[in-house]
């Protein structure tokens, strides 16, 4: 990706990598924090490119949510459509897998959404 990419990351730790934890019982849901949106430097093609690597033993969902809010509270952030992978334990995958999607709009922020129930996100990379 140009430079402009950048890893979402998660919990404010700086870190892009999400496990499931040894002492999770469920499926675990993750927010990144909010990275900067096409919108808010007011450019007008609103082109964003995401991209998910994920482990081999990764079984869940990633996907990216968007907000047009300056200042959004958790009732701002909406689904991106089209942005959405999921894997479960009958895929039997041997191997990681990278999955990226284009999407647009003038989004202000924009943030990466794991729920996981095994295996680990090893990255979110985003570009705008």
């Amino acid at each position: 990706m140009p430079a402009l990419s950048q890893g979402l990351t998660f919990n404010s730790t700086g870190t892009v990598y999400v496990s499931y934890p040894n002492t999770a019982t469920g499926v675990q849901v993750y927010y990144s924090d909010r990275a900067q949106g096409d919108g808010y430097y007011g450019a007008s093609d609103g082109v964003h490119t995401v991209m998910y690597t994920t482990t081999s033993e990764f079984e869940g969902s990633v996907s990216m949510q968007a907000t047009l809010a300056s200042a959004p509270a958790e009732a701002d952030w909406f689904a991106v459509t089209d942005t959405a992978v999921s894997y479960t334990s009958m895929d039997m995958r041997n191997f990681p897998s990278v999955d990226y999607f284009n999407f647009t709009g003038n989004f202000v922020w924009i943030r990466g959404v794991v729920s996981i129930s095994a295996g680990a996100v090893e990255s979110i990379q985003y570009n705008h």
